[in-house]
């Protein structure tokens, strides 16, 4: 079953730069909730309650109760549900991911990556799942691992930019700078106004040493999000560097 209310795009740090709050703000995101079905390569949005087809109907009210309150924000009254609910269905995937996820947002971060590990066991597929684990490790510095399931996520979701622009991300911790430019680019494709990863994009150029290739995607990333700040301090470093060069 493939039905859960969360699909968390984190990470798409800025490279040399750290990461902030959420991609409406202007550093990048962390886990946030967007829709799975209807919209793979928005960077946030929200998703609709999950239509449970594994459970009774004792346990799907209490997983559409649990998933009420997450989406609320009340991830600390959430968890017990989502609990009761894989007693009474250990194999539900959706209720581990769904749970994952919300252990996540109050900083669970072992905890969610056993049940994400967990949903992924039991479907394999499920690309979601692998973005969101792939996340989690990539916060943890193993970046060899995650990009094993950004990879893997990408193979069932090729068109999803969030995934291209974790992947990135990954690689570049990895001082893959290359390679990384690849998944920026098209993340970027895929999702022209993603900011985040036009920033990302830019400051693997800059890492390469590729000064004047940076400029055009800095500039796009403040025209897709004109406070984005660190694209904007970028911007003007390179520009006072390279001075009459910079296009």
């Amino acid at each position: 079953m493939k039905s859960g209310i969360f699909s968390a795009v984190a990470l798409p740090a800025l490279l040399f730069a750290g990461c902030g709050p959420s991609p409406a703000n202007t550093t990048a995101t962390t886990n946030v909730t967007a829709a799975r079905t209807t919209n793979t390569t928005a960077p946030a949005g929200t998703a609709p309650l999950p239509v449970v087809g594994k459970s009774d109907e004792a346990t799907a009210k209490l997983v559409t109760q649990a998933s009420e309150l997450s989406v609320a924000g009340k991830f600390a009254e959430a968890i017990p549900l989502f609990e009761q609910a894989l007693k009474a269905n250990p194999d539900d995937e959706e209720v581990h991911f769904n749970l994952a996820f919300t252990l996540n947002r109050l900083g669970r971060t072992e905890d969610a990556i056993q049940h994400y590990r967990e949903s992924l066991r039991l479907l394999p597929d499920y690309a979601e799942a692998h973005n969101n684990l792939g996340n989690l490790l990539s916060k943890k510095g193993e970046f060899a691992e995650a990009v094993t399931h950004f990879t893997a996520s990408l193979k069932f979701q090729p068109a999803n930019s969030s995934a291209h622009n974790n992947l990135g991300t990954a690689l570049a911790r990895q001082g893959k700078l290359s390679e990384a430019v690849e998944q920026f680019r098209e993340a970027t494709r895929i999702q022209p106004s993603y900011a985040e990863a036009w920033l990302n994009l830019g400051n693997s150029y800059v890492g390469l040493g590729r000064e004047q290739d940076a400029i055009e995607p800095l500039q796009n990333a403040l025209r897709a999000n004109p406070g984005l700040t660190p694209a904007r301090n970028a911007l003007l470093r390179l520009r006072a560097k390279l001075g009459n060069s910079a296009r």
